[in-house]
């Protein structure tokens, strides 16, 4: 009885719970001799597992080698629904049955996909709808790509990769990603189209494509206004930046055009997507920083994406610019932001920060005997390795695999973390605070 009504009073549970559930299943599965051909130990299972689930792509292991076939169509599994998000899933099942849900299980929805009261129909709908288009016309792209492949590894490589990089997870079914890929124009472009889909927001690609249907064309809400300012200002900065950056170091023997299509595959997926077609390990360490701040970032609201979110970082930005030029209202294309919505974007950043703070110190104190070389290069690695699991980037410099069994544990509570969102934990087991009574005031000096 206290359990339920525990349940009931903090609706967030029920993402939690059920990526926990995913993750348990995915690692008892993993451990099942038919899904490897050489067994892996509980650490290991687990860490995959938490990986797919929360759609990151770090791996200690190879998935095109270790795992069986069964064991890549478990991982994909675990993509899929995690990217999807467990809650979407379990709300699609009971609406083809129709089952009623409770409110409880609607806000989260709605929380997750949404900045509008609309229905957990109508999302859930729209969240499949657009899953299956955009997966399928890109395994149809990918499939005329690997024409050197038997028939059903071709179809099954196509699917594998456009599901992994639709839903961001960065899994890939070769040993360096898509390094081999690199100025292969349909490849690149194809993944591009299906990281920025994956990682736009499941409502915002809806009201895109409704808008433009529509005759009337209907102003386009806050929301979608600045995701669609964010995604080429964070692209075309990173492309830049890398490009720049690189332009006599890794990218000095290529061609111009090869150059650009490197440069500009990098910033689309350092923000959350973990597929790369160059070696991160050998990139400068300007270079790895600013990767480090687009990781940070990540992907927009009700998309497969990881980090603070483009709108979180948008509006901490505003409230800086509105501040500085002394305006009470943190303001932008001729609308006030909420303060409640400052608020919880404010919350998001700093908690955010405080899990990879936590979680780099943490890995530093593990790993600082286990790797055996300089301090400031350990640093910089852990520093990369922890954004990337926080933002479920999956992108690495190649510590990964070496980590010792404590820090995998580490970086899978730190993925399980960035998945849900360090205020969706917060808010699972605490209740919200009651506005009445507060202190005095009293100033302090500042600056």
């Amino acid at each position: 009885m206290f359990q339920s009504r525990f349940v009931s009073s903090h609706p967030m549970l029920y993402p939690v719970m059920g990526f926990l559930i995913l993750i348990i299943v995915g690692t008892i599965l993993l451990l099942m001799p038919f899904s490897s051909h050489n067994g892996f130990s509980f650490f290991d299972a687990l860490f995959t597992a938490t990986s797919a689930a929360c759609v990151n792509g770090l791996s200690v292991i190879s998935a095109g080698q270790d795992l069986t076939r069964v064991g890549q169509i478990i991982l994909m599994c675990l993509m899929e629904i995690g990217g999807i998000g467990i809650m979407a899933l379990s709300t699609t099942i009971m609406i083809l049955i129709h089952s009623k849900i409770n409110f409880g299980q609607q806000s989260v929805l709605i929380s997750s996909y949404s900045s509008e009261n609309l229905s957990s129909g109508y999302i859930i709908k729209q969240i499949v709808k657009v899953t299956a288009a955009i997966e399928l016309s890109g395994a149809v792209i990918l499939f005329t790509q690997w024409g050197d492949l038997p028939l059903g590894e071709r179809i099954f490589n196509s699917v594998f990769h456009s599901i992994s990089a639709f839903c961001n997870a960065g899994f890939s079914l070769t040993d360096n990603s898509m390094v081999d890929f690199y100025n292969n124009w349909i490849v690149n472009l194809a993944l591009i189209f299906l990281i920025i889909c994956g990682g736009f927001g499941f409502l915002s690609i809806s009201e895109l494509i409704s808008n433009r249907k529509n005759k009337n064309h209907k102003t386009l809400t806050l929301h979608t206004r600045l995701v669609c300012v964010m995604v080429p200002l964070l692209i075309g900065t990173g492309t830049l930046a890398f490009l720049g950056m690189e332009w006599n170091y890794s990218l000095k023997d290529l061609q111009l055009s090869d150059k650009i299509l490197v440069s500009l595959f990098q910033s689309v997926t350092s923000r959350s997507a973990g597929l790369h077609t160059t070696d991160f390990s050998v990139l400068g360490a300007s270079t790895l920083f600013f990767m480090i701040i687009l990781m940070f970032i990540g992907a927009n609201p009700g998309g497969c994406g990881g980090g603070i979110k483009t709108t979180t970082a948008a509006i901490i930005g505003l409230l800086g610019f509105n501040r500085f030029w002394g305006r009470k209202k943190t303001q932008v294309f001729n609308r006030s932001i909420p303060e409640v919505t400052v608020d919880r974007a404010i919350r998001i950043f700093l908690l955010s920060i405080i899990v990879i703070v936590l979680g780099c110190i943490l890995i530093l104190i593990f790993e600082t005997e286990n790797f055996g070389y300089a301090s400031h290069t350990l640093f910089l690695s852990v520093l990369f390795e922890t954004v990337s699991a926080f933002s479920t980037c999956g992108l690495s410099m190649g510590i990964t695999p070496d980590l010792s069994s404590v820090s995998k544990i580490i970086v899978s509570i730190i993925m399980f973390v960035g998945r849900l969102g360090p205020l969706v934990l917060v808010q699972a087991v605490i209740s919200p605070p009651k506005s009445g009574v507060y202190y005095s005031e009293e100033n302090v000096m500042v600056g």
